[in-house]
């Protein structure tokens, strides 16, 4: 999934996923990590409540509903998954990568947090994904790296090996691939194809479900994508970076995507959370939906819904806020529902 993260230094993670095993021990049993001296502040707490408010918003009325957590996260996520466990089918643990060009590593935060999981009496049922993403220390989304990764069909199968190897040394449920940026290039995708076929093969013989994330660009239309896996459409990113002011999502893209890939058969819809701070017309910076509370109560205004949709929005000298509420991703996804004729499973970007 995009995001607006620097790359941190990472130290390798051993495949055995003991380490982050035992560690996870020390867990409360709603699955809460850290030691008991450990505070939590006023604005993680708040913003655990409005993330509960999110949740319960998106799984009413029997809505599958998935999320995510990310590595750089201060440690919230667990403690929102544990107080939400009712309501969340699956968690995508964001995300191994290749540091280095060529050898799969999983962040330790990301590792711990896998094992938190599983330690956790409220939470061990629930299906965790090892989310796979084609970055690497210099760059994200790697075009380069999918090359190396499956250019050839040997590379595909041992990429496809490697991935199966790791979710199955942190004892995950399924496998999730975030391959992104291959856009138009159609021999790209073939040989995604043929990769997707190997994880599908290997997936299936060591019990690991499969879903595949794909870009809103992705040529629905002019490739044959494997039935099976689950598919994740990113339904966000309208506005943001090197754009003007706008919402992550309106009404219109949401139903034109969902004419695009309901094709597909087996489709989530991920939808994110927050939204972006304006500076001038292209310069983007992401807030969360309480860094936009405290900026409007800093400067003494208030928040217009759009009609369009139903994001909220304010202005405050040169800037200008976008940002979802509970009630924006409620009304995204009854976009979507209506769109497809059904109930369509969501997942929550992010956690």
């Amino acid at each position: 999934m995009k995001s607006t993260r620097n790359h941190k230094k990472r130290a390798k993670i051993k495949r055995c996923a003991a380490a982050a095993l035992a560690a996870a021990l020390c867990l409360m049993t709603l699955g809460a990590c850290g030691s008991k001296s450990e505070t939590t502040t006023t604005s993680a707490a708040t913003g655990r409540q409005e993330q509960t408010q999110e949740i319960k918003s998106l799984s009413r009325n029997g809505r599958t509903l998935g999320t995510w957590t990310v590595y750089w996260d201060g440690g919230g996520a667990v403690r929102t998954l544990a107080k939400n466990a009712g309501r969340i089918d699956s968690v995508g643990v964001f995300a191994a990568d290749y540091p280095d060009g060529k050898t799969l590593t999983l962040p330790e935060k990301s590792a711990s947090t896998v094992g938190q999981i599983k330690a956790s009496e409220t939470l061990k049922q629930m299906p965790v994904y090892l989310s796979v993403v084609n970055d690497t220390k210099d760059e994200e989304k790697s075009v380069t790296l999918l090359n190396h990764l499956i250019g050839t069909s040997s590379q595909a199968e041992a990429s496809a090996n490697a991935i199966v190897d790791m979710a199955k040394s942190y004892n995950c449920d399924g496998v999730e691939i975030d391959f992104e940026k291959i856009r138009k290039d159609t021999a790209l995708w073939a040989r995604f194809v043929d990769f997707e076929n190997r994880l599908i093969a290997e997936c299936n013989e060591n019990g690991l479900k499969l879903r595949i994330v794909l870009e809103t660009l992705t040529p629905v239309e002019s490739i044959n994508l494997p039935t099976g896996p689950e598919y994740v459409v990113m339904c966000y990113n309208l506005y943001g970076n090197g754009t003007k002011p706008g919402p992550k999502a309106d009404r219109a893209f949401l139903k034109k995507t969902a004419g695009r890939f309901e094709k597909l058969g087996n489709v989530t819809y991920a939808l994110a959370n927050g939204g972006f701070n304006f500076k001038g017309s292209q310069q983007a910076e992401a807030v969360t939906a309480d860094e936009a509370a405290a900026l409007m109560k800093k400067h003494d205004v208030k928040p217009k819904r759009d009609k369009d949709s139903g994001a909220l929005y304010f202005k405050y000298g040169s800037h200008t806020v976008w940002y979802a509420d509970a009630k924006t991703l409620s009304t995204w996804a009854e976009t979507l529902d209506q769109a497809a004729n059904r109930k369509v499973p969501v997942a929550l970007w992010r956690l």
